[in-house]
């Protein structure tokens, strides 16, 4: 009965319960395709906004809890805009990255965060202050931004 047991606990150990390895998110190629979104998360104690780009859809919400949200289309040419900024950015780095500066600590600006989703994959960067974003997301961070804002003026 030892036998056995010591058995079946060894093959599970090989087989590590199933677990998969680590995927990349893929290459360019692979992003643009559908199934991405690029979100954009800021928050501090009064303050709260998040930004979630598809190829279709941008969404804009300043409620935490998300009931209050907007939605509006995500031309093609943002959307286009949007992958040559991504492939400008290496993507498996991005939990990596280092915030340019330290507001956030003692409530001097937002923290905010950016995160990429690729069908059930997620990187999500370090947090920054929100409006200083590391330097190799920052043209990526500022888009979406501008994205969100010119949405809302319409």
């Amino acid at each position: 009965m030892k036998f056995l047991i010591s058995l079946m606990v060894l093959l599970m150990i090989n087989n590590e319960c199933g677990l998969k390895p680590h995927q990349p998110i893929g290459t360019i190629s692979d992003v643009t395709q559908e199934g991405i979104s690029i979100t954009y998360n800021a928050l501090s104690r009064g303050f709260f906004e998040k930004i979630r780009a598809t190829k279709d859809t941008l969404m804009v919400s300043n409620d935490r809890n998300l009931v209050e949200k907007e939605t509006y289309i995500c031309t093609e040419k943002d959307w286009t805009e949007l992958m040559v900024l991504l492939k400008e950015i290496d993507i498996e780095s991005l939990p990596t990255l280092e915030a340019p500066t330290s507001k956030r600590l003692y409530d001097g600006a937002a923290h905010a965060s950016l995160s990429i989703e690729k069908k059930d994959t997620t990187i999500q960067s370090n947090g920054f202050d929100h409006g200083y974003p590391p330097k190799a997301i920052e043209r990526l961070v500022n888009k979406l931004l501008s994205m969100a804002e010119n949405a809302q003026k319409q």
